[in-house]
This record gives structure tokens, C-alpha cells and sequence, in this order.
């Protein structure tokens, strides 16, 4: 009974490790070994994002208007008071609209909403297509 113990204590630890999908050869460089499907996975989502031209994400609608001339100060005004966050005014038939921040959640864009809320209390997300080197690094 107590060889049975210890066989099973000390080889069910390797039978239990978890497998590693990445290797180093010897000069210490990092190799991976991916199963047969993954790449070309990767290879058809890296498409799906050059027809998209960018990531699915959100951002915050300030105002709209089908007059520019209209928009013109919300967006000032928000520039002054928020520069680190970036501001676009945006067309589509027939309205003007101003849209701030590239957030790849819903969640980044409900935080900023509450830090904004002040001084835009109508600011409400939306979902967007969002060039990729519009996100923070």
C-alpha cells in the first residue's frame, strides 16, 4: 500500500505539469511550436482587420449637428479642458458629430464618460472602427 502511495505521489506531478508550447534552442533563442491550425487562424483575423481598415472599440459622442460651424466649440472647449484625450469631428450624412478617445472596451470609455460628465453630461459611447495606431501603447 505504501509503495502505491509514493508511485502515485511522485509520478502523477509529471503527468500533471502543464505542456509548453514554446522551446529555447541552444543559443537561447525563443522558438514556438504552434499546432497546425493557429497560424493560419492568425493569418485570416490579421485580413478580417485590413478589410475592417481597424480594431472593433468605442468612443464617446459629445454632440452632433448637421451644421460644422455648430460643433466647432464643443470641440475647443473639450480640447481645452481635456488635451490628453484625443477629439474628432466625424460626417455622416446628414450630421456632424464629435467623437473623443479610441478605447478598446466599453469599460475604458464609461470610466472616461464619468471623469468628463461635468462638463458634457450628454457624452454616451459608441461603438466604432478604430485604426490600430490610434491606441495608447
Amino acid at each position: 500500500m505504501k509503495i502505491i502511495i509514493i508511485i502515485i505521489l511522485f509520478l502523477i506531478p509529471f503527468y500533471v505539469m502543464p505542456q509548453n508550447d514554446t522551446l529555447r534552442d541552444v543559443k537561447g533563442k525563443i522558438s514556438s511550436i504552434n499546432q497546425k491550425g493557429i497560424t493560419s487562424l492568425i493569418k485570416k483575423y490579421e485580413e478580417n482587420l485590413k478589410n475592417k481598415q481597424g480594431i472593433e472599440g468605442w468612443r464617446l459622442q459629445i454632440k452632433f449637428t448637421s451644421k460644422r460651424e455648430d460643433i466647432l466649440p464643443y470641440k475647443l472647449k473639450f480640447i481645452n479642458l481635456y488635451p490628453d484625450i484625443p477629439a474628432q469631428i466625424t460626417f455622416e450624412s446628414p450630421y456632424y458629430k464629435l467623437t473623443v478617445g479610441n478605447f478598446r472596451d466599453k469599460n475604458d470609455a464609461l470610466r472616461i464618460k464619468q471623469k468628463i460628465r461635468g462638463n458634457f453630461p450628454g457624452a454616451h459611447p459608441i461603438s466604432a472602427i478604430i485604426d490600430p495606431s490610434l491606441f495608447k501603447k
